[in-house]
This record gives C-alpha cells, sequence and structure tokens, in this order.
C-alpha cells in the first residue's frame, strides 16, 4: 500500500512539474497554488489508477503504470504542441510513435525508482520555486533612468463606448474614478476608433495606422513585423515595457507582445493553460458528438477555482497582479505599463454589489444574450423594453466594476510615488450597441454608440479640468505618446495615419475614419468619415451584391437616427467631400503587411468562445 502511494504522489509531482515548467518557460506567470494542487492530486491519481491495474494484468507493475503515465503526461503535450489537428495521417502516426517512444521511457525509468524518485522530487521543486525580480541594476539602470524620461502608463477598458461615463454627460454614476481622472487632465470630447472590435481595434492602437494598412481584419490574422509597435519604440528608447491584457485577442500569439519586455497575458487563465484540461475538453467534445453534455472539466478542476472564469474575476486577478508590478516599478523607470480590462464586455458579470446598485428592477438580469445580426443590411428583433434595461443595467454595474479597479491603480500610481512622473492615457478599443440601429453588442457596425470611445489624457505638471474639441482617434494615441515622452517617431511619423494631439492646434475640421471588413459569404466592407459635424457610412457587400450610403449630421443629430440621404436634405458638394475622403484614407484594399497563423490555440479559442466569438463547436 505505502509503495502505490508513493507511486501516486511521484506522478502527482511529475506531472503538475511538468505543466508547471511548460507554462513558466512560455513567459507565462506560475498558477496560482489551487490549480497546482488541483493538477497534484489528478495526476497522483492517474498513477495510483495505473498501479492498481498493472497490478492485476503485469508481473511488473511498477513499470507497466510508470509507462502508461509517461503517455498520459507526453501524448496531450505532443498533440497539442507539435502533432498537426486531430484526424490526418501525420497526426497519427506522430501519436503511435509518441506513445511508443513514452512507454519505453516510462518502463525503464521505473528500473531505478530511486533515483528517478529524487530527480523529479528537486524538478518539482525548481519547477514551484518562486521567480527572481527581472529589474536589472547598476550601470544598465543607471542609463535607463538617467534620461528623466516620464513613464506612461495607456489604460484600456474594452467595449467602453464614452456616452456611458458621466465625464461625457451619463446621468448614471458609472464613472467616479474615470470622471476624477479626466478632471486633472485634458478629455478628448469626440474620439473615434478605427474599427468595431477588438483586434484590428488595438492594432490601429499600437501602430498608429488604419486597418487596412496593418491588415489585421480575420480570426488568424495577427501583427506584421514590417509594422513597428509602439511598445517596440519605447523599448529601442531604453523603456522597461510590460503589458496586462485579459483579452484573449491582445496576447503574444497574435504577436502583440512584440516590444514588451513582460506580457502577462489573457491568452487563456488558470486550467485552460494545461495540456491535462484541455485533454479533458476535447474528451467533452468527443462525448457531445455522440449526445452525452457532460461538464467533466468542472468536475475536475471545482477545487482550482473556475476553469472559466468571468471578466470581472478576470479584471480582479490581473488588478492585483498590476498593483504588485507598480509597487516596484521605482526600480525600473522609466517604464511604459499597458493595461487591457475586459469587464464591461459581454456577458456582463460585474460583481453582485455592482450589479445590485444599478438594477432599476428587483428581477434578476437576463442572462441569455439576445439576437444579433452581422451586416448593415439586417436587423435584430428588439428587446422588450425591460429586458433591454436589464442588459444595459448589467453592462453599466460591469463599466463601475471597472472604474474602481482603476481607481486602485492609479491610487498605488500615487503610493509607489510614481504619479509624478507618469502620463497617464485612458481610452477603449470600441464602445457597445444596444439596438439604437437594430444590433446588440460590436463588430460590424459603425454608428456612433460602437466607434465613439473615450479618450483621457493626465500630464503631470500639464493642463488640467480641459475639454478638447477637436476630434481625435485611436491612431493619434501613438504619434502622442511619443510626443509626451520626448522619443522621436520612426521614419519622423511618415508612417502613422494619426497625429500627435499635443501641443496641435485645436482644429474641427479634422477629418476622422473607421472601417470595418469581413469576408466570410463574400467581400463586406464598411467605412465611415467624419468631418465638420458631417458623418457619411458606405456599405459595400459584394458577396450580396449590396451597397448602402448613409449621411448623418451630428451636430443636430448625435444619435444617428436621421438619413440626410433619404430626405433628400444635404449639400452636393459635402457630399462629394466626404466621398472623396473616404476614397483617399480607406485606400484600395487590405495590406497584406500582416502576419496569418495557422490555426488558434485551444485554450484561446475556448476564451474567446466565452465572449461570444465562437459557438460551442469552435465555428466563428
Amino acid at each position: 500500500m505505502l509503495a502505490i502511494l508513493l507511486f501516486a504522489i511521484i506522478c502527482g509531482l511529475l506531472g503538475e512539474a511538468t505543466e508547471v515548467a511548460r507554462l513558466r518557460l512560455s513567459g507565462i506567470a506560475m498558477p496560482a497554488l489551487g490549480l497546482r494542487i488541483t493538477l497534484v492530486v489528478v495526476y497522483a491519481a492517474f498513477g495510483g489508477i495505473f498501479w492498481a491495474f498493472s497490478s492485476v494484468v503485469s508481473r511488473r507493475p511498477i513499470r507497466m503504470a510508470a509507462a502508461l503515465f509517461a503517455i498520459v503526461l507526453l501524448l496531450p503535450w505532443a498533440n497539442f504542441e507539435l502533432l498537426p489537428a486531430a484526424g490526418s495521417l501525420t497526426s497519427i502516426v506522430g501519436s503511435v510513435g509518441v506513445t511508443a517512444v513514452a512507454a519505453l521511457l516510462g518502463w525503464f525509468a521505473a528500473g531505478a525508482p530511486r533515483a528517478i524518485a529524487l530527480a523529479i522530487s528537486l524538478f518539482a521543486a525548481v519547477a514551484n520555486f518562486p521567480s527572481v525580480s527581472t529589474s536589472v541594476s547598476g550601470s544598465d539602470e543607471a542609463a535607463r533612468v538617467s534620461g528623466g524620461k516620464p513613464n506612461l502608463m495607456l489604460i484600456l477598458v474594452d467595449t467602453l463606448r464614452a456616452d456611458h461615463l458621466g465625464v461625457y454627460g451619463y446621468e448614471r454614476p458609472t464613472s467616479p474614478n474615470i470622471d476624477a481622472l479626466a478632471r486633472q487632465g485634458v478629455v478628448f470630447e469626440r474620439t473615434v476608433a478605427q474599427a468595431s472590435w477588438t483586434k484590428p481595434s488595438v492594432a490601429s492602437l499600437f501602430t498608429g495606422r488604419f486597418v487596412h494598412r496593418h491588415g489585421v481584419i480575420r480570426s488568424l490574422d495577427a501583427l506584421g513585423d514590417d509594422v513597428p509597435t509602439l511598445a517596440e519604440v519605447l523599448d529601442r528608447a531604453g523603456y522597461r515595457t510590460a503589458a496586462f491584457s485579459a483579452n484573449p485577442w491582445i496576447t503574444p500569439e497574435f504577436r502583440f507582445g512584440r516590444g514588451f519586455d513582460e506580457f502577462v497575458s489573457g491568452r487563456a487563465i488558470g486550467a485552460q493553460l494545461t495540456n491535462l484540461y484541455r485533454a479533458v475538453r476535447r474528451g467533452e467534445s468527443t462525448l457531445r458528438k455522440v449526445g452525452l453534455r457532460l461538464p467533466i472539466s468542472n468536475w475536475v478542476f471545482r477545487w482550482a477555482g473556475r476553469a472559466n472564469s468571468g471578466n470581472a474575476e478576470r479584471d480582479e486577478a490581473q488588478t492585483e497582479a498590476v498593483l504588485s508590478w507598480m509597487k516596484g516599478a521605482a526600480d525600473r523607470q522609466p517604464f511604459f505599463l499597458y493595461v487591457h480590462m475586459i469587464g464591461p464586455h459581454d456577458p456582463y458579470d460585474p460583481p453582485e454589489e455592482f450589479a445590485k446598485a444599478f438594477a432599476r428592477s428587483p428581477r434578476k438580469a437576463d442572462r441569455m444574450p439576445p439576437p444579433r445580426v452581422q451586416t448593415t443590411f439586417e436587423k435584430a428583433k428588439p428587446l422588450e423594453d425591460p429586458a433591454l434595461e436589464r442588459l444595459i443595467d448589467q453592462y453599466d454595474g460591469a463599466i463601475a466594476h471597472s472604474d474602481s479597479l482603476v481607481g486602485r491603480m492609479l491610487a498605488q500610481l500615487e503610493e509607489s510615488g510614481l504619479s509624478d512622473d507618469t502620463i497617464v492615457v485612458l481610452t477603449s478599443d470600441h464602445g457597445e450597441e444596444f439596438y439604437e440601429h437594430g444590433n446588440w453588442r460590436h463588430g460590424n457596425q459603425l454608428y456612433d454608440e460602437v466607434v465613439r470611445v473615450p479618450l483621457l489624457v493626465r500630464i503631470p505638471g500639464g493642463q488640467r479640468g480641459v475639454v478638447r474639441r477637436d476630434p481625435a482617434m485611436l491612431v493619434d494615441v501613438l504619434p502622442t505618446a511619443l510626443g509626451l515622452v520626448g522619443v522621436d517617431q520612426p521614419d519622423g511619423g511618415e508612417g502613422f495615419d494619426g497625429r500627435a494631439l499635443f501641443p496641435a492646434p485645436e482644429s474641427t475640421d479634422q477629418a476622422t475614419f473607421s472601417e470595418h471588413w469581413w469576408f466570410q459569404g463574400g467581400t463586406y466592407v464598411s467605412q465611415a468619415v467624419s468631418q465638420s459635424g458631417l458623418k457619411l457610412k458606405s456599405t459595400r457587400d459584394e458577396g450580396r451584391g449590396r451597397e448602402a450610403e448613409e449621411l448623418y449630421d451630428l451636430s443636430r443629430d448625435r444619435r444617428e437616427r436621421s438619413n440626410l440621404l433619404e430626405a433628400g436634405e444635404y449639400d452636393e458638394s459635402d457630399l462629394d467631400l466626404l466621398r472623396s475622403l473616404i476614397a483617399r484614407l480607406g485606400g484600395a484594399g487590405v495590406s497584406d503587411a500582416r502576419e496569418t497563423l495557422d490555426e488558434i490555440d485551444p485554450t484561446t479559442r475556448e476564451r474567446l468562445r466565452r465572449l461570444g466569438y465562437f459557438d460551442e463547436d469552435g465555428r466563428k
């Protein structure tokens, strides 16, 4: 009995250490203690089961059990990390080969049980040893600090429409901390995102280029190497660069990690990162095909915390990591810190106290998402008013929760003595629509509820409580940031589509531009330009042979209710000018500067599915 127990413990340590070492070598932070304990227990259970089975069928139970455990440990790793998609000839042959090699390794390793047990114990100790600070010291650090450049903190709150913040006139108290930040700096009244969903929008934020120029428009697209990012420019200028992202699109997998010394990624969190979890999920998928829906992953990992934690939980965990990083940031100046929060993204899941604070009805908010459509030419069936109110209440509660976390980060900046040396920029990648134009969520339409985002800039010793009414865009953030920290723009800024907002004079004639590309079902492109209060949206769906134009006077019709082209109330010269702007800013097509991935990592796909991007079977 003691031998079985010792064998099971060794298997548990080996399985857990292998998972942890793989994650840490990939640049991912060490998993939480609860998950590590779960891994030890589950892998130990495998070891015990294999020993019991081997004792019945083999005269050498320890060798056979070790061989079986080696197969369980190595076969999933090979299939997830090395071999192509399951079902192909290469995958089948490779799996057979890995099975044979793993069995032989386990069989022969068990011939020296004491030496192997000692080696595994040492391996587990090293794999679980806490990280040593990566900050440098000595002359290199002195050289970095001596430049006297300010720090830069860029906070992006995902899916945050501007008109749901107090600083932009919202009547509900969703944003006391963001409003306080606005009073300490400059607020840009009208800022336009370049895309209607996260990946292309943040790619524009990071590169200062319009969507069609960086080319990141589809699920498998990633940033190309030829397009420099803000982090790369600042890294070359001597900045310490760190990113914390809770959105699975904004990860090193899609090349957003370029230029960052550290990237704490929302690629997947907790159990989803382990080969064990992925193997269990693949088993669940196989069972679903024969009609069995068993939440095995939830049973196995229930003591490790939720395998699929919600947006609010992810933001809470990420904020703790950011606060920890900031406490040591004084030794890493100057720094560029990027924080990407996910809270207001559907499914809206604010903590109970925030949900209750904004609930207009005592009834529990609806959890099932309402229907949505993919193109401008379709309209979704609207929700009844009570259901729509509950949806918006949940969204506002999620904003308020995100605002509280922003407040905690800004407070830590102050407590660490960094506030007077740090420029803070707060913005969003896009907004959210609630049936203002026949749809819900975001991702395809370019009305203001989706593309108008907040932009706040606090500069130590700079202007306070100033509202800028000249139009701005997310592509302006890169040249603006470089100008504020005193770093030269690459190639003199020739490759950027944005402009430096400081000390640029205000001009209401500045044009803004957004675009959405969708290639499923044929080439679909929607582009919108606004200038001097007029906004033109042009959409064509080549796959279905449809085109549409909409013209709005935002100075009188901020909610874009009255299409001037339908009413015949427009000046032909104004329309021609806006059409020419779309032609000039929109280019001739999508650049091939992007990289294209062969597939999306299964754990990333699982997280994206929970955010509504893929269905249960993994289809977009």
